[in-house]
C-alpha cells in the first residue's frame, strides 16, 4: 500500500486556518486539485440547509426521501406512520405546498451536487437521445418543469331541474294519434 500524499491534520491547517485556496495546498502537497478537494468533502462536516433546522423529525425525513428520488406519496409513507397510501397521498400534498418543504427540497439537492443547471444539461442529454420513448420522457420532464402545461382544470356543476310528473298514456295516445293523421 503506497502512503497517503495528504496528510488530514495539515490539509484542514492549511484550508480552514490560512485559508489557502485547493490549488495552492494540491501545489503544496503536490498533486492535482481533485485529490484535495475529495479529501476535504470526507473531512469537512456536511452542511445541512438553514430551514431543516425548523422542521420536525418527520418532516426532515419527507425532505430527505424527496431529496433521494421519492414520489410524495412514498416519501410520506416512509416519514410517517401511515399504512393507508391515500393518507400519505394527502400528507404529501399538504408539505409540498409548504414553501420551507419545497426549498429545503431544493437546498438538500444543491448540497449533493443536483443543481438545477446540473439537472437541465442531463435532461438536454436525453431530450437528444436517439431513442424515441427516451426523447419523448425526457421531453415531457421538461415540460413540467417550466410549466408548459396547462393548469388541470376541474369544475363542478351544480343543475337543479324540476319535472313535472307526466301521464305517459296519455302522450302514447296523444302521439299515436299525430302519427294516424299524417297518414
Amino acid at each position: 500500500m503506497r502512503p497517503k500524499k495528504i496528510d488530514d491534520t495539515v490539509l484542514l491547517r492549511l484550508y480552514q486556518d490560512e485559508g489557502k485556496s485547493q490549488k495552492e495546498i494540491a501545489a503544496f502537497f503536490g498533486c492535482t486539485p481533485p485529490p484535495v478537494c475529495r479529501r476535504l468533502k470526507k473531512l469537512l462536516p456536511k452542511r445541512t440547509p438553514e430551514a431543516f433546522e425548523k422542521l420536525t423529525d418527520k418532516e426532515k425525513q419527507f425532505c430527505v426521501a424527496m431529496a433521494e428520488g421519492k414520489n410524495q406519496t412514498d416519501a410520506a409513507l416512509e416519514a410517517y406512520d401511515t399504512e393507508s397510501r391515500k393518507s400519505a397521498k394527502v400528507i404529501g400534498s399538504n408539505l409540498m405546498a409548504r414553501p420551507e418543504i419545497q426549498s429545503t427540497i431544493s437546498e438538500l439537492m444543491d448540497i449533493h451536487g443536483l443543481t438545477r443547471d446540473y439537472r437541465i444539461k442531463k435532461l438536454k442529454k436525453h431530450v437528444d437521445d436517439t431513442d424515441a420513448n427516451i426523447s419523448l420522457r425526457a421531453l415531457d420532464i421538461c415540460n413540467k418543469l417550466d410549466n408548459s402545461y396547462p393548469p388541470q382544470r376541474q369544475i363542478n356543476l351544480n343543475v337543479n331541474i324540476e319535472l313535472d310528473p307526466v301521464d305517459f298514456t296519455t302522450l302514447l295516445c296523444q302521439f299515436s294519434n299525430k302519427r294516424t293523421s299524417r297518414r
